[in-house]
Formats: structure tokens, C-alpha cells, sequence
């Protein structure tokens, strides 16, 4: 751990230097390992600033803050580049956590173990609805039609032999296609 306290017009006193010590090691917690820390106090008329600059690997944060107390200031700084570091870490971490569900084919979901125990269907409601217009089109063009607006199953009714068929998406990706033989 680095702390390097530097002072512009205003003496950088033991009691900030604890302070700013004390707030370095608690943000090396969060980090996990050593981080240069670098505390610019500055003084002007009536107002206290402090910049941070943490380093940590490969990472770096900066945060600023201007009070009447030079320790309030130290403070609010310190706690901006917490903030930082965790919303750093928590990216850093998420994306490393996702994993292979970005392999599992569109619509399914990563399931806990204890949604995969075998559990009793629930109660099947059926919901009427009115049926959409059947619109005359060819197999290529409702594939089309369905990429396009994201839906998970089309009714159309075919042009080449005028019956009703249905197109869906299967849990593979791929696109499954119904004919009625009536």
C-alpha cells in the first residue's frame, strides 16, 4: 500500500494522513490486493479540496470533492473512489460469471439446480383468443417475417398450395414448420 499525501496551500496533518491511510487499506479490502493511492488536499479562500487517485493493476479512479472541512472532503473523495472500484469489480466479475449461457440456444434460461428437480405441472389455463388474418404468403417469406418481428410462432397461410401452416421456433434456434393435411 502507497499513500502519497501532497498539500497546496494547506500542511497535511497527521490526522488526514491517518484518515486517508485508513480509507486506502479499506479500498485495498474491497480490491483484493495492494493499491497506490495518491490525496492532493488544496485550500482556497473557504473551501478544502481533495482529489484521489487510486491505481490498481490496470485500473485507475479519480474523484474530487470541495467542503469546508478538509477531513469531510478526504472523506466524500475516498468514498466516490469506493464506488468506482466496486461498480469496476462487479463488471469485471458479471462478465466473467456469465459464462456458457451466452451458448444455450435463444429462449432458454440458465436454471438453478433445484428447478431442474422434477416437479408437478402446474394447472394448464387455456386463453382464447381471436385468430389473426391469415395472410397468403411463401415458407421463405413467413421465416422472414417472423425474424423480423421476434415472434416465437406465425400462422400463415401458404401460397404454393393455399393451406393453413404454422412456423415456429424450436429450443435449438432453428425454425420448425407445421402443415395442416385438412
Amino acid at each position: 500500500m502507497a499513500v502519497e499525501c501532497t498539500g497546496r496551500n494547506v500542511e497535511v496533518t497527521p490526522l488526514l494522513r491517518e484518515l486517508a491511510e485508513e480509507r486506502a487499506h479499506r479500498l485495498e479490502r474491497h480490491l483484493g490486493s495492494p493499491a497506490d493511492v495518491r490525496l492532493v488536499l488544496s485550500h482556497e479562500k473557504h473551501r478544502f479540496g481533495a482529489e484521489v487517485i487510486a491505481i490498481h493493476g490496470r485500473r485507475r479512479w479519480k474523484a474530487q470533492e470541495e467542503t469546508g472541512d478538509p477531513c469531510a472532503a478526504v472523506a466524500l473523495a475516498f468514498e466516490k473512489i469506493d464506488a468506482q472500484a466496486m461498480r469496476d469489480t462487479e463488471k469485471r466479475r458479471d462478465r466473467k460469471h456469465r459464462g456458457w449461457s451466452r451458448f444455450l440456444p435463444k429462449g432458454w434460461r440458465a436454471q438453478t439446480p433445484e428447478a431442474l428437480v422434477l416437479r408437478e405441472p402446474a394447472a394448464v389455463r387455456v386463453v382464447r383468443v381471436r385468430p389473426p388474418a391469415v395472410k397468403p404468403m411463401g415458407v421463405d417469406e413467413a421465416a422472414l417475417a417472423m425474424e423480423s418481428s421476434g415472434q416465437e410462432v406465425l400462422v400463415f397461410r401458404d401460397a404454393s398450395n393455399d393451406k393453413v401452416s404454422v412456423i415456429y421456433r424450436r429450443r435449438e434456434g432453428d425454425l420448425g414448420l407445421i402443415v395442416a393435411e385438412c
